[in-house]
């Protein structure tokens, strides 16, 4: 019998069940995880399915990520050069002894620059709390959910910056089923609320904050946000204060989303992020780079290893590889969360320079959520 493929959902937390011709570590479709592998290659429409090269041509014709025709669309407007998807692999694997610096460098970065503005701050919003206590019997998951829903809208009511006016309006980032656009939409209902995601999405909550309140102004655009040109989008171009939410929004996406709030020309007062999977993000797009140049971990090799640090802050390390290698240094789990807050304070030094004053906060527990890292960004008043 052929062998399984040795890829691990990282979801599932098991092995792909799919047999491997003899010879091969993964199946067809994770074998762009294979060091050797030539032929396969992430769509360049949705990082969630592969194609072999020599199809990429018709499938890109057909692909239901495709891009469409709006006037909305640019094709790579806030990306920061487009063939990044095709030559940056984002499984690029640092070398133990690339690994090992950046270790000791991650240590001494964090105590020096980023421990003093790392905020342990979890906040509650009234109305989400209610929902959990009145439904007892939701699922550990959903409960968890609602618990970051609940802090998030706590950040932004006290930072100031709900959309309560008929001319304030909320953008949210890779919205997905629109559950946070739902709570804000409650708390803020005079408001607009315009959703992007890139793909579509069933059991929306959009759709029950438009059956529970008709007259709600609510809007969902589907595209991928390196493609979007803000500055088309009506709703947007006629709001006088804008604030821009994501939760969740993976990898490079949180550095294509900041360009495109750059790029749009608009009143973007405030901005809160919740950026996730670190370990997606690529270094031509990252837009921290100045920060990581103070501590010699922006170069490509120093960037891969950084990356690859910070996955283990969600999937931790086995006890019995914690004493082997660099992993005898400093804790794995650790070294994981250190390095993710690195990086999300160059996003903040990143925010900073075009006018943005900003706080990176953990929001919930690692409990509640492995990724709990928010930054506020706040419109400086000249």
């Amino acid at each position: 019998m052929d062998p399984m493929c040795e890829y691990v959902l990282p979801k599932k937390k098991r092995r792909c069940k799919m047999l491997v011709k003899r010879g091969n570590r993964f199946c067809g479709e994770h074998s762009i995880h294979d060091e050797n592998n030539t032929d396969r290659v992430v769509c360049p429409n949705d990082g969630k399915h592969t194609i072999l090269k020599s199809e990429l041509e018709m499938h890109l014709k057909k692909c239901n990520s495709r891009i469409i025709e709006a006037e909305y669309i640019k094709v790579d407007a806030n990306s920061i050069r487009g063939e990044t998807k095709f030559t940056d692999k984002i499984d690029r694997r640092a070398t133990e002894e690339e690994i090992r610096e950046v270790v000791h460098k991650i240590w001494k970065c964090y105590e020096t620059d980023v421990k003093e503005r790392l905020i342990i701050e979890q906040k509650t919003n009234e109305l989400v709390e209610k929902n959990i206590k009145e439904n007892p019997d939701l699922g550990e998951t959903k409960k968890k959910h609602l618990v970051q829903i609940s802090s998030i809208l706590g950040h932004i009511e006290s930072a100031g910056v709900l959309p309560t006016t008929s001319t304030s309006c909320m953008f949210e980032l890779g919205a997905g089923k629109g559950q946070l656009a739902y709570w804000i939409s409650k708390a803020a209902p005079n408001g607009r609320f315009i959703l992007m995601d890139r793909s579509g999405s069933r059991n929306k909550f959009d759709n029950a904050a438009l059956r529970e309140r008709p007259e709600l102004v609510m809007k969902r655009y589907r595209c991928s946000i390196e493609h979007m040109d803000l500055s088309k989008i009506e709703e947007l171009k006629n709001s006088t204060e804008i604030l821009a939410v994501c939760k969740h929004f993976c990898g490079s996406a949180t550095d294509a989303g900041i360009r495109s709030l750059m790029n749009s020309g608009l009143q973007f007062n405030a901005a809160l992020l919740v950026p996730c999977c670190h370990h997606k993000s690529r270094f031509a797009e990252y837009g921290g780079h100045e920060f990581l140049k103070k501590w010699e971990m922006s170069d490509e090799a120093s960037f891969s290893a950084l990356r690859y640090l910070a996955s283990f802050a969600t999937n931790g390390a086995p006890e019995t590889e914690v004493s082997e290698g660099w992993k005898s240094i400093h804790s794995p789990l650790e070294l994981g969360r250190r390095a993710k807050a690195i990086l999300e304070i160059g996003r903040a030094i990143w925010l900073e320079s075009v006018g943005f004053e900003t706080k990176v906060i953990e929001y919930v527990p690692p409990e509640v959520s492995p990724e709990n890292l928010l930054i506020l960004a706040l419109k400086r008043v000249c």
